[in-house]
């Protein structure tokens, strides 16, 4: 690399003025949640850990490219090319939750050594992120499993007045990686 290109570099990751927010550090966080109503004489499971299920091919990779003018020192402005790399798409989830009945002796199961059950919620998070801006053209990239994870996954539960639910939220992580 010349020292012009770094300066390049190194003048687009500093610069607020981007078209696109740009992470030089490779990833971007994505937040989600949905909600489930507990059935009246229900409560969380008190080992309630949450599970997620989720769908990644309603997402696609695109590169947009646009100009961009930057300083260059003992230079002046140059214009140059910014590829930026997007993930685009919508991103289907269900998450689940397990309750028990809240008075266990009034409780009936088909299962009678087991009352604790799953309820869930299905929802869908629609994703328009950048992940990387680069000065050269992005090698080709895929989505998988391995570069978007669940991360600080959580249920919270809620009450308000006879009602009661449970927040089930936490974070799809995008990485972007050189050799995707």
């Amino acid at each position: 690399m010349n020292s012009n290109h770094d300066q390049l570099v190194s003048s687009l990751h500093s610069n607020s003025e981007l078209p696109h927010h740009c992470t030089p550090e490779g990833y971007q966080i994505v937040p989600f949640c949905c909600v489930i109503p507990i059935p009246h004489g229900f409560e969380l499971a008190s080992y309630c850990k949450p599970k997620l299920v989720y769908l990644l091919n309603g997402l696609g990779i695109v590169t947009e490219t646009c100009k961009k003018t930057v300083k260059v020192d003992d230079y002046g402005n140059a214009e140059v090319n910014l590829h930026v790399l997007k993930v685009k798409g919508c991103i289907p989830f269900i998450a689940n939750v397990e309750v028990k009945p809240i008075y266990e002796q009034t409780g009936c199961s088909s299962d009678p050594h087991h009352k604790e059950i799953t309820i869930c919620c299905t929802e869908s998070i629609c994703v328009d992120h950048v992940l990387k801006c680069s000065l050269e053209t992005s090698p080709h990239h895929h989505l998988d499993g391995h570069h978007v994870v669940v991360c600080d996954l959580k249920a919270i539960p809620i009450r308000e007045e006879h009602c009661q639910f449970v927040k089930v939220m936490g974070n799809f992580q995008f990485h972007c990686v050189k050799d995707l």
